[in-house]
């Protein structure tokens, strides 16, 4: 067997045990928890999982022989998230006024814009925006795409990441009965109805391409720029759409729904066409640079 294929195997099995210890220290916990907590079990699951998954990141990068340096997040460079999320939010601003121009989304009369509520969900979602970019990088591009880059190409790395990355938006499964009995191994019971729930994610497959895309976006961002561009850039993706759904309503009986996938209102065919046009912008920029060394010299 050859050293990538050995090294694909040991990165497959590391990763499979990473995760299944992972549901098993947030099953634990979430039944320990469900009694004294006012909250649905899914949810305590929920957060369990990301618990666990987040505070196994530096054994599993260990385990992955990956130091910080690799994974991109050294040297640290909080200047470039500073850079990225307005870039981000500009990326937004073409998909925002589409939607606004057919009426597929309209302005919501009902926010108050100055009110407590309102500048509460923004400050939450502003600083939850940040978390996710951060911890979903380090796991996807920091941690994922850097181990398998090792032994494989740009293109088969990105492909994987960006495959793995649109599938576990899809990770979700039907809320239990509030009446349901919950035992010490109900999480792994939620957990696989959620991976039967990701298989069935063809209904959704403009989503899912577009998901795939970006994912796949965000690599090259890793390959090119570095880590800390795509923390930025994601963080801003994930607050703009938050906020621009929470100022506006959809008009469900718009004839151009069919450029927003059911999966969030939001990411669909109209996503995945601006995101091959980046990718064109992209290609050209990287050929007009090449061209221009090459005359140089």
């Amino acid at each position: 067997m050859s050293p990538s294929a050995l090294g694909y195997r040991h990165g497959i099995l590391v990763t499979g045990l990473y995760l299944l210890l992972a549901v098993a220290a947030a099953s634990l916990l979430a039944w320990g928890l469900y009694q004294h907590l006012d909250f649905g079990y899914d949810k305590i699951l929920s957060r369990s999982v990301l618990l666990f998954v987040a505070l196994g990141l530096i054994p599993l990068c260990r385990a992955a022989r990956l130091s910080l340096y690799d994974m991109g997040l050294r040297p640290v460079q909080w200047q470039a998230v500073v850079y990225a999320y307005p870039l981000g939010l500009l990326i937004l601003l073409p998909l925002v006024l589409v939607f606004m121009v057919t009426g597929f989304r309209v302005l919501d009369d009902r926010v108050e814009y100055l009110g407590g509520v309102f500048l509460g969900f923004a400050a939450g979602a502003l600083a939850s925006s940040l978390l996710v970019g951060l911890f979903e990088e380090i796991l996807f591009r920091g941690l994922m795409f850097s181990a398998l880059r090792r032994s494989s190409s740009f293109v088969a790395a990105s492909t994987v990441v960006g495959t793995v990355y649109a599938a576990v938006h899809f990770l979700d499964a039907e809320p239990l009965a509030a009446d349901a009995n919950i035992y010490w191994y109900s999480g792994f019971t939620q957990v696989f109805a959620a991976f039967q729930q990701m298989l069935d994610a063809a209904g959704d497959w403009d989503s899912f391409v577009a998901l795939f895309l970006l994912g796949v976006l965000f690599c090259w961002m890793r390959e090119y720029i570095g880590l800390w561009w795509c923390i930025g850039l994601h963080a801003a993706w994930v607050f703009g759409i938050r906020m621009f759904k929470e100022i506006t309503v959809r008009d469900i009986v718009n004839p151009y729904e069919v450029l927003v996938g059911s999966y969030d209102n939001f990411v669909g065919h109209l996503v995945s066409v601006w995101l091959l046009f980046i990718f064109v912008v992209l290609a050209l920029h990287r050929q007009l640079r090449s061209q221009s060394s090459g005359a140089a010299l």
